[in-house]
């Protein structure tokens, strides 16, 4: 420590007070610092004219991170999980470095934000995800990766006829300063889309007419407009094994939807409730077509061939990307016992 001393001693010379001296050397030395009688001690061998470095006795490193201590910012946090580093320093009197080291070393925490979610999920609702997602995950293994290529899926959104474009999207180049621009609310305007896709792209959109409401009925008349465009379309896997994924919106569950779907002998996938990180149109087409067609403004009558338009020009890789994504997330999904799977 008898650097610790010098430091100390130079400071003194220098005419510092003891309170900064003390704040610089445990900003600088951590839990290596002296303690208040250390400093003091030395403070008063340099206004004598002595050497420090004659000092008799070994001079000890102060131990502020002691068992009671940590326990002390562990019972704090606790108390306040939002409470800064910066608070804690003041409130136990000791250096920002020791808190940093108390927090991350001694006792392993992190300060996070939290993660939005679409529900708080319950135990019961975390085990169905994991069945589903077991069932799903066995199904691909049974049936290899090829299986992933038998399956449609389906689901509505809305879509704003104008949507103010994202603040990434706002970037110029400039020499100085920054651009400014009003803030402009989403139209309230929307339209609602249902769309059917597989890992080759869009099979079939259908634009909902003002007005019209989404019920059992129009379910029904939809997937036969999808029918026939699908037999079009995909010819082989219509006339094959192929299987149909939706989520449990109400309507889609109603008994005259699923007497059609039994009757045309559709085979659908289950799929676990509040679960749109497990569905491909809510993790990537929906957001993917949303984020193009940001920023700019959509005649009523022209919805259809704005989102026509994005989805024409997606890759078929990146569909088939998304459906191997959705394996992969529902992996995850048994891993962590059902919780949210985060954005990759």
């Amino acid at each position: 420590m008898a650097d610790a001393r010098s430091f100390v001693a130079a400071l003194s010379r220098a005419g510092k007070t003891f309170e900064e001296i003390k704040s610089t050397t445990d900003a600088s030395f951590g839990t290596q610092s002296l303690s208040r009688a250390q400093i003091y001690r030395i403070i008063k061998l340099v206004k004598e004219g002595k050497d420090v470095k004659n000092m008799k006795g070994k001079v000890q490193p102060k131990r502020v991170r002691t068992k009671s201590f940590v326990n002390a910012v562990a019972a704090a946090v606790n108390e306040d999980g939002r409470i800064t580093i910066a608070e804690l320093s003041s409130a136990f009197q000791v250096s920002m470095d020791t808190i940093h080291k108390t927090l991350h070393d001694d006792l392993g925490l992190s300060k996070k934000s939290a993660r939005w979610v679409p529900k708080l999920l319950s135990d019961a609702q975390k085990k169905e995800r994991v069945r589903v997602s077991q069932a799903f995950v066995a199904d691909v293994c049974r049936h290899s990766m090829a299986f992933l290529d038998t399956i449609v899926t389906m689901d509505e959104t809305m879509v704003s006829l104008h949507t103010p474009e994202r603040k990434n999207q706002s970037k110029r180049w400039v020499q100085r300063g920054k651009p400014v621009k009003a803030r402009v609310h989403a139209s309230r305007t929307k339209v609602m889309v249902l769309a059917f896709f597989d890992a080759k792209g869009l099979i079939y959109t259908n634009i909902v007419p003002k007005g019209v409401p989404v019920n059992a009925d129009y379910i029904v008349t939809t997937l036969g407009k999808f029918m026939k465009t699908f037999k079009k379309k995909r010819p082989q896997l219509a006339e094959s094994e192929w299987r149909f994924h939706w989520d449990n919106a109400p309507v889609h569950m109603a008994a005259k939807v699923q007497n059609w779907l039994a009757a045309n002998a559709v085979q659908v996938l289950q799929h676990p409730p509040y679960s749109p990180d497990l569905a491909p149109a809510d993790f990537f087409i929906f957001p993917l077509v949303k984020e193009h067609l940001a920023g700019t403004t959509i005649a009523a009558n022209g919805v259809k061939k704005a989102w026509e338009g994005v989805t024409s020009s997606i890759p078929k890789s990146a569909f088939a990307n998304a459906f191997q994504r959705w394996f992969e997330m529902s992996q995850k999904c048994i891993e962590i016992g059902g919780d949210y799977v985060e954005k990759s």
